[in-house]
């Protein structure tokens, strides 16, 4: 069992229902912080807070490359002559720039805010809600930013305007549509003609907004991203206090992008026909320098064409190559006949062939031939002596002379001839030998003649290709949906903010009480008690309302005097002996209701038809007889002091109260350590519980003095009295020591002073 309350009191563990019991017993505080918060809250979204919308659109972005052929080589793109792709990154950080936020204020005249004033906070009034329109000079030196200029309009015509600057008061009277320059700035006023603005008597004024500023605030509310991963959609988010005008700027952002896109598609497609037309220029100069070129080596080499060229020299060669050979052929011829006549001794006969071509020689060859043959036939019947033999013989050796010089010369003529061909024909091998690099050299010059050319056809392709763009710009952004805002505000947002107010509502007094109870170290309840406290819990004592100390007599029915009563009853559960005679109720210190406790407590003992005798053992600071109307002395001490005195002749009994009976503490002493432990004390409480069915002890605080450890011997029971928000909780480890080491018999505790009195419980302790 004390080992089970050492747990209690070590630890800081509480149940739910303790703690929602600590907590909800301060719910007027908590309601009043839920009340507060939730009324703030009100009057925040009636009053302070900005309406916000969410302006939604989806857009398009074609992430392909334009204006390239599917032909083209990928090289050109070194050239600059195609447009780089769109890249989704990129064409997000475009959308968030500066730039196009600044040409969209500026395309809106957004840098001029109308409002309303009203009683409590001003009303922006946008598109055909506002009377006119407002042109500032931005240029000018002197623009006041923020400034509130109230407009207000006298006639058709005319206009006031009217405002507070540099602690001056600036009124004036104005014609629609004149220059007015103030020192606040200059601006154009006209008359708006389709207007919805309804003149209440409301006044009106406008504020010139920093750009820049208004830039950087217009893209803290911009929000873009991918609607996918991986695709060209993307999602545009805008918060605006007004539905139409978040819708223009978002549909006025996606416009600037489109122009700004095109603007710049065109931009380089006007650089690029230009840059086009330089290249064609030169281009040209440098195709007639190559087609010179080309006319100046035909003409230089004497050809047309290099093939067929070579192809004719080829065959001429041929040709020059077939004749040489038929001379070196009769060449061969001539020079055998002449080697057979130079050998012959004239009998043989000379081939017609040897003759070829030649009349002449063929005529000599054959008379030579004839000559020959009639020669052989009369030598056959007639003497080589015989005169026509021997003319013969004549004939044929001048015959023969002929030929040979005939044969000589013909050979001489044609060894010439033969040496002229092969001069032409050196000469043909010679241009066939530089054909190659006649090739070469007119392969390298039309090849650089092609090249020039093909380039100048793609440039003029490109170049048209440009112009086309240009004449029809087509963007490569398409809206999906088109910007519309939210139809209920996303801010303030009323559930969110409520619902945070009642958890503030709840949160404020919760740390309150937190707070308190952390800086609270004093006994606060009966449920703190019983896990503090080892010694077994008596109950308690409700705080006494009336000006009357005693409490518990018969005639009385109030909470405190019955919880006297239930008191009377916890005594006898949890009493260790069947008598449970002397009863000595202490405390930890003064002022914690012991006195009250012991008085109440004998009166309902006597009440219940036991005699009773209160004792007021605090010798030191004694404060029991007073409450019953009788002094301190005669008393204990005096009984301890004088040994002749008798215990009757310091007993006093009320006049009011029936079988109750008092002995005051007596003359004050000094050292009222050495009384306590005098025998005479022995003796007046053997005669005190021959005499009485209870006695009950008040004695002084256990916790400033060891005066109630020294009456131990003579007590049955110990009623230890706390005091509710008074007895601190380190005094209780003091009890806990008196009950774990039995210090003082069968100690109980009891909580005095208590705020409701409404659990009567005695506890479950046992020793």
């Amino acid at each position: 069992m004390n080992e089970s309350k050492n747990e209690l009191f070590g630890s800081n563990d509480n149940n739910v229902a303790d703690i929602l019991k600590k907590y909800l017993k301060y719910w007027p505080l908590f309601a009043i912080c839920i009340a507060i918060c939730i009324t703030s809250v009100f009057l925040y979204i009636r009053y302070k807070a900005d309406t916000e919308y969410a302006i939604l659109s989806t857009i398009f972005i074609k992430e392909t490359t334009t204006g390239q052929s599917v032909n083209e080589n990928q090289g050109f793109n070194n050239l600059g002559l195609i447009k780089t792709s769109h890249s989704i990154d990129d064409e997000m950080g475009i959308l968030r720039s500066s730039g196009i936020m600044e040409k969209v204020i500026s395309k809106l005249n957004l840098n001029v805010a109308y409002f309303l004033e009203g009683k409590i906070r001003d009303i922006e009034i946008y598109g055909a809600d506002v009377p006119v329109n407002i042109l500032v000079d931005e240029t000018s030196d002197n623009l006041a930013f923020d400034l509130p200029i109230y407009i207000k309009t006298l006639t058709e015509d005319t206009y006031e305007l009217k405002t507070e600057f540099q602690e001056k008061t600036i009124k004036s009277v104005h014609n629609f549509g004149d220059l007015v320059s103030e020192s606040f700035g200059t601006v154009t006023i006209t008359k708006k003609e389709n207007t919805t603005f309804i003149e209440d008597g409301k006044p009106v004024y406008f504020l010139i907004k920093n750009k820049d500023r208004l830039v950087i605030d217009f893209l803290g509310r911009l929000g873009i991203a991918p609607s996918n991963k991986g695709g060209n959609l993307l999602n545009i988010n805008f918060l605006s206090s007004s539905r139409q005008k978040g819708e223009d700027i978002v549909a006025g952002l996606i416009e600037t992008y489109v122009e700004e896109t095109i603007k710049y598609e065109n931009e380089i497609a006007e650089n690029t026909i230009q840059m086009i037309d330089d290249r064609l220029t030169k281009l040209s100069s440098e195709i007639d320098g190559v087609e010179s070129n080309v006319e100046n080596f035909k003409s230089r080499n004497v050809i047309t064409d290099v093939a067929s060229n070579a192809n004719s020299y080829i065959g001429q060669a041929n040709d020059y190559k077939n004749r040489i050979s038929e001379y070196q052929s009769q060449i061969n011829v001539l020079v055998y006949v002449e080697e057979s006549l130079n050998t012959n001794s004239g009998d043989a006969s000379i081939s017609s062939s040897v003759a070829m071509n030649d009349g002449v020689l063929s005529n000599m060859v054959n008379n030579y031939n004839e000559a020959l043959i009639e020669k052989k036939r009369l030598s056959q019947t007639t003497p080589s002596s015989n005169p026509v033999i021997v003319d013969l013989d004549s004939t044929l050796n001048n015959l023969r002379t002929s030929i040979l010089q005939n044969v000589r010369s013909t050979k001489n003529g044609l060894v010439i001839a033969q040496r002229n061909l092969q001069s032409n024909a050196n000469k043909y091998q010679a241009q066939i030998a530089r054909v190659p690099s006649m090739e070469r050299k007119l392969s390298d010059i039309s090849r650089e003649q092609s090249t020039k050319e093909g380039l100048f056809l793609y440039l003029l392709q490109k170049r048209e290709e440009e112009i086309l763009s240009m004449a029809a710009p087509v963007s490569s952004t398409r809206i999906v949906s088109l910007p519309k805002a939210s139809l209920y505000p996303i801010s303030p947002n009323k559930i969110s903010l409520y619902l945070g107010g009642i958890l503030l509502g709840l949160f404020l007094p919760f740390c309150i009480v937190f707070t308190k109870e952390m800086l609270d170290n004093k006994v606060s309840s009966l449920d703190q008690l019983t896990k503090l406290s080892l010694a077994p819990v008596l109950g308690e004592i409700s705080k006494n309302k009336s000006k009357n100390n005693l409490v518990a007599t018969e005639r009385e029915r109030t909470a405190t005097a019955e919880l006297f009563r239930l008191l009377r009853f916890n005594l006898e559960y949890l009493k260790k002996n069947d008598k449970n005679q002397t009863l000595m109720v202490t405390s930890s210190v003064k002022g914690e209701g012991k006195s009250f406790v012991s008085a109440n407590l004998a009166i309902s003992l006597a009440a219940a038809g036991e005699k009773v005798i209160l004792l007021s053992f605090d010798l030191r600071e004694p404060s029991l007889m007073p409450l019953f109307g009788l002094t301190e002395k005669p008393g204990i001490t005096d009984f301890i002091v004088k040994k002749g005195m008798t215990i009757d002749e310091i007993i006093q009994t009320p006049t009011d109260i029936d079988n109750l009976s008092l002995i005051g503490s007596g003359i004050p002493m000094i050292e009222v350590g050495k009384l306590i432990l005098n025998e005479r004390i022995e003796v007046l409480f053997k005669e005190l519980k021959t005499k009485y069915d209870r006695i009950v002890i008040d004695t002084a605080p256990i916790g400033k003095v060891s005066d109630g450890f020294a009456l131990n011997s003579y007590i049955d029971s110990t009623i230890y009295v706390v005091r509710q928000s008074y007895t601190k909780n380190e005094y209780l480890k003091s009890l806990n020591n008196i009950y774990q080491n039995n210090k003082l018999r069968n100690t109980m505790v009891l909580l005095n002073d208590t705020t409701a009195g409404q659990t009567y419980g005695y506890g479950n302790k046992s020793s």
